[in-house]
């Protein structure tokens, strides 16, 4: 048995540039192992393949669409990029109108349909339980760097930098690209899941009252666009400067440059009115499809490591 697949390049209108993301469509009555969809996802090497599970009688009644995300590593609560193009696929290809809300490991997604410069996109409310963590990596030479979790499972270094030519020089994951889903066990007792990647910055300043960040992601291979650690950042931005400025604050956050896929974020993060956490996260982009095809089913005695 097959299943139906197509591609997205996501967080930009132009095919081959942004972050590529597989969606893989998954029939009622059809249950797939672990490693079965980690073999798939291994197979699509992306930055990550959705699972997109299909509509239920109580998914259509509740307006939710089950998916799971995988790296080609490991599985994963939340990411930003998968969200982002499997609510354009919903919105602008499926026109799927029973479903508005994705279900994810880390929690209930609303979307919405909504046009970045007069093209076709979406916008949803980000998953958050935002944490800083107590200096996990002090002693080391990046350990004065905060490092955030936008939810648990979801871990950045952010590490900001003066100009775009230093932004340019980075190659590497800080704890070293082998240490990226390994590393988490430094993090606070209760957190300590899931990778944990590096976030490069440069603060270009403001513009029209949006913040403009220019940025880089490197775990275990450099990220072309990260919804989930560009999020992450603007929260943490938001909270330790949120005695200044409006409670609502907007970003455009620009990845991928450096490797020749250009991608646009853009995220608006609202304060509490007591300023000290994270009410709201609206993360939106847009994504055009690039492939399709249909990927068959590993056989159930296939394992992601080999005996």
């Amino acid at each position: 048995m097959a299943l139906n697949f197509v591609t997205f390049d996501v967080f930009t209108t132009t095919p081959f540039r942004g972050n590529p993301l597989a969606i893989v469509q998954v029939p009622v009555g059809t249950s797939l192992s672990q490693d079965q969809k980690q073999l798939i996802a291994r197979e699509f090497n992306l930055s990550e393949t959705v699972f997109l599970h299909e509509q239920t009688p109580e998914d259509i009644q509740a307006r939710t669409a089950r998916i799971e995300i995988f790296t080609a590593l490991a599985e994963v609560p939340f990411a930003g990029h998968p969200t982002i193009g499997t609510s354009n696929f919903l919105l602008h290809h499926l026109h799927l109108g029973s479903a508005r809300i994705l279900a994810t490991k880390a929690g209930l997604v609303p979307f919405k349909e909504l046009y970045l410069d007069g093209k076709p996109g979406a916008e949803l409310a980000v998953a958050h339980n935002v944490h800083i963590h107590n200096r996990p990596f002090e002693g080391t030479s990046y350990g004065q760097h905060p490092v955030v979790s936008i939810v648990n499972g979801m871990t950045a270094i952010f590490v900001r930098l003066p100009d775009l030519e230093a932004l340019g020089k980075q190659t590497a994951n800080l704890v070293g690209t082998e240490n990226t889903y390994t590393v988490k066990e430094k993090l606070d007792e209760g957190w300590r899941n899931g990778p944990v990647v590096s976030y490069f910055y440069v603060d270009l300043g403001k513009h029209n009252d949006v913040r403009k960040l220019r940025t880089r992601n490197l775990g275990s291979r450099e990220d072309p666009a990260t919804g989930s650690a560009a999020s992450g950042l603007c929260s943490f931005l938001s909270l330790i400067e949120r005695d200044e400025g409006p409670l609502t604050r907007k970003y455009e956050v620009v990845q991928g440059v450096e490797i020749g896929r250009k991608s646009e974020i853009r995220i608006q993060v609202t304060l509490n009115d007591d300023r000290k956490s994270i009410k709201e996260i609206l993360l939106s982009g847009n994504a055009v499809k690039v492939l399709e095809g249909k990927v068959p089913i590993p056989p159930p005695e296939l394992t992601v490591r080999a005996e």
